[in-house]
């Protein structure tokens, strides 16, 4: 990603937000930051404003096509994805009671992250709303991680250190902790697919 932002720089931030979830990018810019490469507050304006952008993309294209046909979409892929109706169903009622804090706060959550704009779009929420909680959510979210990624870059050679020693161990169990996750939810696809 360095030579991505030498080349593209704030606007490379902002066009991999567009898709990439913020955990992938802020905490590595952050370490850009740290050493001087980056700007904090452009990082941010950038990490925001794509990812926005990408939230709004989901929210139009929902609002498009009607609950129905999303509905249809999740029914007939959505375990391609590991998403199943279910959690559309989920998210519906949780935008339902919560629709203002959830599309703020649903920005730190990864799945309901891409979810919760959807039924932002189903539901109508006022575009303006919507965009002003969604930047607000993701900026609270990208700065903690950004921080986070500054502190590392702060403290790379005594992290470095600490890796070193425990390398194998963060490794394995960061492996488990996917696999688990991957195979509860294959599991549960299979189940569904099996029961109908």
């Amino acid at each position: 990603m360095d030579t991505f932002t030498g080349v593209f720089g704030y606007g490379g931030i902002a066009l991999v937000m567009v898709i990439a979830a913020p955990e992938l990018v802020m905490p590595f810019a952050g370490f850009l930051v740290a050493r001087g490469d980056l700007n904090f507050t452009g990082v941010m304006v950038a990490g925001v404003v794509g990812a926005t952008v990408g939230q709004g993309g989901i929210y139009w294209a929902a609002r498009a096509v009607g609950e129905a046909r999303v509905r249809g979409f999740f029914w007939r892929r959505g375990s391609w994805l590991l998403v199943s109706e279910r959690d559309l169903e989920r998210t519906l009622n949780l935008f339902d009671r919560y629709e203002n804090a959830v599309v703020l706060f649903g920005r730190a959550v990864p799945t309901v992250r891409s979810l919760i704009s959807i039924p932002a779009g189903i539901r109508a929420m006022p575009l303006g709303r919507f965009l002003l909680f969604s930047a607000l959510g993701t900026a609270l979210w990208n700065a903690l991680l950004l921080y986070a990624g500054m502190m590392v870059g702060r403290n790379w050679g005594a992290l470095v250190e600490l890796l070193g020693t425990y390398e194998t161990i963060v490794l394995v169990l960061i492996g488990l902790a996917v696999a688990a996750f991957l195979f509860r939810r294959v599991r549960v696809q299979l189940a569904r697919w099996q029961s109908r």
